[in-house]
């Protein structure tokens, strides 16, 4: 029977994930990857703070020969599946019923989308290397095995290519390894795998000449506080808080039962928390979602069945039950509140499908050998370079206005314009203000040194469009 629940969901994940929700591409699954296949360079000519594993992968994927939208979409359903996949084998692992595994699913499945509005995300792709991990840690009830360790440490190593915090849930396992299971010499084993793929990755850097610009930009510039934050706001609070009300009884039923090895799965859902910090926000919650999702399945397991019967309820489990039926209200909208349609239609991509009438405006008059700057270049509006097939003339640099404080970004631009200017400009008047002050020295250049030749109203989440093209000589 839970078999034939998972077919079902699995399907009905693929569906929607194709043709009904709209989760957004980011330009470093996009737009990044589409500069790296045509010659420019991560950390280089690219200026970007994000770990590279996950453009990687997305310029990987747009080797296929799909639009680079479409290939990123298909990717990221193939992942959500394959979340559903491991969630639901671990869940069934610990509690021992595969009752728990396909709640453990349903919980995943529903709660997904909520958080998951950015496609193939860095947090996502951490999370899905700490999930595979902890399924082989939990491979064995005595504890994994060398070669298991090695292959935990591989992953987790993985997992550092996505996202920076990864090296806190990896030091958690590393102490974890050290003190619990097989002692230093199994956390050794477990160190130097999870420093095979990072090494590479420097060693390939170091080669290709970016390494300090690497360091500097997902490090030096990361930490040094020019970024601003995000706070965290009620509405998100009140999500969270919904997503994880069962972990915190997993954590009690834990200790109750004296399950010590099930608090490492505690430990790293605080570390995937991480991921949250310093810009709080909805795609970042993907960090620590599928392991809520697991032990929220195991409890569920445990509470269905004692609830069974209503009439044999006491006072405590009547109160609770109640309390219950509230909060899984507001859990069943939350969920369901994701399915409704965004103004572009079911099955749209955000963050890519809005701007098909500023590139066809684009692509109309633009010729051979021409190139692009967006003003600002955000996490959506660089989707515009692949649309047109149009790239920026030298760097290319995300528009926000603590990119512009790293020392010597804008002078560059400013200097390299000079010699070679885009030949067009788009300009998103509405999306100025949180570029200010600095990015109005290069407004002031395409007012200056540019033709206003169309204008495209009312592009969703962005307003109008003001597209420029460089003036030639003699005007």
């Amino acid at each position: 029977m839970a078999r034939r629940l998972l077919i079902v969901l699995v399907l009905f994940q693929v569906l929607t994930h194709l043709f009904w929700l709209s989760p957004s591409v980011h330009s470093g699954q996009v737009a990044i990857p589409w500069l790296m296949n045509n010659g420019m360079r991560l950390f280089d000519d690219i200026l970007e703070q994000h770990a590279p594993g996950s453009s990687l992968l997305g310029a990987a994927a747009q080797r296929l020969p799909l639009d680079p939208a479409h290939s990123i979409k298909l990717l990221n359903m193939l992942l959500v599946v394959l979340f559903t996949l491991l969630i639901y084998l671990l869940a069934k692992r610990l509690a021992g019923s595969a009752t728990a595994g396909i709640l453990a699913a349903l919980v995943w499945a529903w709660q997904a989308p909520v958080y998951g509005n950015v496609m193939l995300y860095f947090d996502t792709l951490l999370a899905f290397c700490v999930l595979a991990a902890m399924l082989l840690y939990y491979g064995k009830s005595e504890g994994p095995s060398p070669r298991q360790v090695i292959m935990i440490g591989l992953l987790m190593g993985g997992a550092t290519l996505f996202k920076q915090q990864a090296w806190l849930a990896l030091g958690v396992m590393l102490l974890w390894l050290a003190l619990n299971d097989g002692g230093w010499k199994s956390a050794l084993a477990f160190a130097g795998a999870a420093l095979l793929l990072p090494l590479i990755q420097w060693a390939l850097l170091l080669a290709g000449g970016t390494l300090p610009g690497y360091i500097y930009w997902n490090w030096t510039f990361n930490l040094s506080g020019l970024m601003d934050g995000a706070p965290l706001d009620g509405d998100l609070f009140r999500k969270l808080l919904l997503s994880n009300v069962l972990v915190f009884p997993f954590a009690l039923l834990a200790w109750r039962e004296g399950d010590r090895r099930r608090f490492l799965l505690v430990l790293m859902w605080l570390a995937s928390l991480s991921v949250l910090y310093p810009r709080f926000g909805e795609i970042h919650a993907m960090g620590h979602l599928a392991l809520a999702s697991v032990m929220s399945g195991i409890v569920l397991a445990k509470v269905v069945p004692a609830l069974a019967k209503p009439r044999d309820w006491d006072v405590t489990r009547t109160t609770l039950a109640g309390m219950g039926f509230g909060i899984g209200l507001g859990w069943l909208w939350m969920g369901a509140a994701s399915y409704l349609p965004t103004p572009l239609g079911p099955g749209a991509t955000l963050g890519y499908d809005e701007f098909a009438e500023v590139a066809a405006v684009l692509n109309e008059r633009a010729e051979a050998g021409d190139t692009l700057f967006v003003l600002p270049e955000t996490d959506s509006s660089p989707q515009l370079h692949p649309l047109t097939k149009m790239p920026p003339p030298g760097v290319w640099v995300k528009g926000w206005h603590w990119y512009f404080r790293a020392e010597g970004v804008l002078d560059r631009l400013k200097d390299e314009w000079a010699e070679e200017a885009p030949t067009w400009i788009v300009v998103f008047p509405d999306l100025i203000l949180p570029s200010e002050p600095a990015i109005l020295e290069l407004v002031a250049i395409a007012e200056e040194r540019y033709r206003k030749m169309a204008e495209v109203d009312g592009v969703y989440g962005h307003g109008r469009a003001e597209i420029y093209k460089l003036k030639s000589g003699g005007e």
